[in-house]
């Protein structure tokens, strides 16, 4: 294989994961993240919120931004659990909204 070729693999995939990524996070905002609850089903700030989950609220904020970002598997798991939501269940969810393969 060329490496004219294996470079526009490569680029290619990363255009799919940034899109992967971006769908996911939208997802995960619109689901999530549009009022901020306790476990208890309270309104309350994206700070404590944040907090809650173990995570940033500069975190929380690119997640919610329209691009979406490199998410990691961590995060996810912190607002499924604090959710009290399975991954199984979000991806499941997410597969059925977006499908299996999203196209360019």
């Amino acid at each position: 294989m060329s490496k004219h070729k294996n470079k526009k693999s490569k680029d290619e995939l990363n255009k799919a994961n940034a899109l992967v990524n971006r769908y996911l996070c939208n997802f995960i905002a619109n689901k999530f993240l549009q009022t901020f609850h306790d476990q208890d089903g309270n309104v309350i700030s994206q700070n404590k919120y944040a907090s809650s989950c173990g995570l940033s609220s500069s975190t929380l904020s690119k997640l919610k931004s329209s691009e979406g970002y490199d998410i990691p598997m961590a995060t996810i798991y912190n607002i499924c659990r604090q959710e009290r939501y399975s991954l199984k269940s979000l991806f499941e969810e997410f597969e059925k909204n977006y499908g299996v393969n999203i196209p360019l």
